[in-house]
């Protein structure tokens, strides 16, 4: 049966629940460490004169977003000492997880990428391990808290509203401080901002299917081996199934995307736009604009719903890369950069939403984390893998393209990688799998 789009009085009750609001605060905690494992540790060790090649070898240290679903269902089964007692499950590995991200944070500022380089490596993938762990931990807890289509729609949106937030803050208005005070100060600083995420997880409540769910006795199956059958026991229509279909489906989604991230800031630096410049028009223009696109995921996904909003989210996904290849036409125009950062946050802003709605519409409460961190993994871990050669692929084209040249070729070729999901799209479409949403 074709579900009935929510009324104004579903959204506005939604809206009047607390723990809605709070995923602002947890979106924005979730986000804050993101970027300084992807394109704003790639500006910083641009600035220190490190090569292309070995900035995008660095993004592999973000693999362990992609490697959440392997310590998932021990996150979504283990009890920690004394936390569990205070905050119940998912709140007590989220506030372990941000006591990491803080603790590293402060140890890359300590040590920086001009230091040992491999004790810089080591820190950066505690932080990676940490920041992974906050947002499937957030993630959980965001899904027990949805009843209902205007939750369903709402929540993923607060939340992308609050990442988008910490993505500009730890994106862009961080160069400001960066030129003045210096990196090591700077990252200090985003460790001190993750203490809103720690009052956000000390003031939210456990969900009710947190509370019902019993203590399992441990063993490798029912922590692991059931909650993984599970999921391809869900998506099973007539006798046919399509889990490794929505797999390679949510692996090809977000590509592009991931792709451009470790080249995206040495793009900002190697045009010639001055930090201040940088930061002005992303906490201006930008911030709009992102504001914009989750608004307007938001909007997709109530009155479209989850099925259309994913599929104008692939198409709109791609369209930012072209118009970075723009800027290596254009190397140094604010108003080719701020055109770009519109189309990218919109864009990206709709497809992000609607990515999150899709991933939880598709989790079973029994099994949330590791049904989530499953499906995120299999996006992570292509995403993620694949932007390692980012860097090395152009700087191998630069001899016979030049710089600029080689930027333009890359983003363009980033754009075409959004295809495959597209299609991918349409054979989910064709095999049953919105019938029943």
């Amino acid at each position: 049966m074709a579900s009935t789009k929510p009324t104004a009085r579903d959204i506005f009750a939604a809206l009047k629940t607390p723990n809605a609001w709070l995923l602002l605060v947890l979106g924005f905690s979730a986000g804050l460490p993101f970027l300084m494992t992807g394109a704003t540790l790639g500006f910083w060790m641009r600035e220190e004169g490190i090569s292309l090649t070995i900035i995008g070898y660095m993004g592999w240290i973000s693999l362990f977003y992609g490697f959440k679903v392997v310590w998932a269902p021990w996150m979504d089964k283990v009890r920690l000492p004394i936390l569990h007692a205070w905050l119940g499950q998912r709140r007590s590995f989220m506030l372990l997880a941000q006591a990491g991200v803080i603790l590293s944070l402060i140890g890359m500022a300590a040590i920086g990428p001009g230091g040992n380089i491999w004790a810089f490596v080591a820190v950066t993938l505690v932080l990676a391990l940490s920041a992974a762990s906050q947002e499937i931990a957030i993630h959980a807890w965001r899904i027990e808290q949805t009843e209902g289509q205007a939750a369903e729609a709402l929540n993923p949106t607060l939340y992308s509203l609050g990442f988008k937030v910490a993505a500009i803050v730890s994106g862009s208005l961080i160069l400001l401080p960066a030129e003045t005070y210096g990196w090591p100060a700077t990252v200090t600083g985003l460790a001190v901002l993750m203490l809103i995420g720690v009052g956000a997880t000390l003031i939210a409540r456990p969900s009710t299917a947190e509370a019902l769910t019993p203590q399992v006795p441990y063993s490798f199956d029912t922590y692991v081996t059931e909650p993984l059958k599970s999921f391809f026991r869900e998506h099973t229509q007539k006798g046919s199934s399509l889990a490794w279909w929505i797999l390679a489906t949510v692996a090809l989604y977000r590509l592009p995307d991931y792709l451009i991230g470790p080249v995206a800031g040495p793009l900002y630096s190697d045009t010639g736009l001055s930090n201040a410049d940088i930061a002005y028009v992303r906490s201006t223009i930008g911030l709009a604009a992102s504001f914009a696109g989750v608004a307007l995921g938001g909007a997709c996904l109530l009155w479209l719903g989850i099925e259309r909003a994913f599929w104008l989210g692939a198409v709109t996904g791609p369209l930012s890369n072209i118009c970075f290849a723009l800027m290596a036409s254009y190397p140094g125009e604010v108003s080719v950069f701020g055109g770009t950062l519109i189309v990218d946050n919109i864009a990206n802003g709709i497809a992000e939403t609607a990515f999150i709605a899709f991933l939880t519409r598709l989790t079973v409460k029994e099994h949330t984390l590791t049904h989530f961190a499953l499906m995120y993994s299999a996006a992570d871990l292509a995403g993620k893998l694949l932007k390692g050669f980012s860097g090395q692929i152009v700087d191998s084209m630069t001899p016979d393209l030049g710089l600029f040249g080689a930027y333009q070729a890359f983003f363009v070729g980033t754009a075409l990688a959004g295809i495959p999901a597209l299609i991918l799209c349409l054979m989910l479409r064709h095999r049953g799998l919105f019938k029943s949403a």
